[in-house]
């Protein structure tokens, strides 16, 4: 899969999506001291994150091919829906569950915890051969099953599990 334009296309975008999660997640805290709510301020910070990567896509259609911008923008849009705003849901609602914090400040511990889920999840993506070797694109039967189940749970379950994590260290620490 790695080797076509797509799946490089691909392997760049989740790349990308473990990149932004530290800055977005830190961004969205900073700016989330001067605000009401988390939720807004992390809609804000998306809203950002999303016109940049329009303006990419822009630029990739305007300089390559618009059907080049036009892949790029429903990857990351694809990209965006599985590796942020549906783990960040799951998150929320498992901090929230396993804590007294409300919605808003369950999704910040959720939101928190969402690079360390991404990196964890990098982790897995390279574990079959390193960085320099063979990562999970390349791995076809029952293992890769496995090994995209794994991974799946861990971005999927990781904010939750991580922000809870976050959330029993400050509780300790407090």
């Amino acid at each position: 899969m790695t080797t076509s334009p797509a799946g490089l296309l691909l392997v760049f975008v989740y790349v990308g999506a473990v990149v932004l999660s530290v800055p977005v997640a830190l961004v969205a805290y900073a700016l989330s001291t001067r605000s009401r709510t988390f939720r807004g301020t992390l809609g804000w910070v998306a809203a950002g994150v999303a016109g940049l990567v329009l303006a990419g896509a822009t630029a990739l259609a305007a300089f390559a091919d618009p059907t080049v911008g036009l892949v790029f923008a429903a990857l990351v849009a694809a990209a965006g829906v599985v590796l942020a705003a549906f783990p960040l849901y799951i998150g929320r609602l498992l901090v929230e569950r396993w804590t007294p914090l409300g919605p808003d400040a369950a999704l910040e511990y959720a939101t928190l915890g969402w690079p360390v889920a991404m990196v964890a999840g990098f982790v897995v993506f390279l574990a079959p051969g390193g960085p320099a070797r063979d990562n999970l694109t390349f791995l076809s039967g029952p293992v890769a099953a496995i090994a995209w189940t794994v991974m799946g749970l861990v971005v999927t379950l990781g904010p939750g599990v991580a922000g809870y994590g976050l959330y029993r260290l400050v509780d300790r620490l407090g």
